[in-house]
């Protein structure tokens, strides 16, 4: 059966799609536009400092 022209499966990706945009699109107004949190804001290690020994932990 086809909804809107397109296949059933096409249509359910069609709608995950779009509801997938607008829950993107909400959170950039509400986080990064309302609450005027940076984009570039990043959970980011500490540098390593000289009293570590200065050593990469990889």
């Amino acid at each position: 059966m086809s909804v809107l022209g397109m296949p059933t499966g096409m249509f359910l990706v069609f709608v995950a799609t779009l509801v997938a945009g607008s829950l993107g699109a909400a959170h950039f107004v509400i986080v990064h536009v309302l609450m005027g949190k940076p984009v570039d804001e990043t959970i980011r290690e500490e540098p390593p400092t000289a009293t570590d020994g200065g050593h990469d932990d990889v």
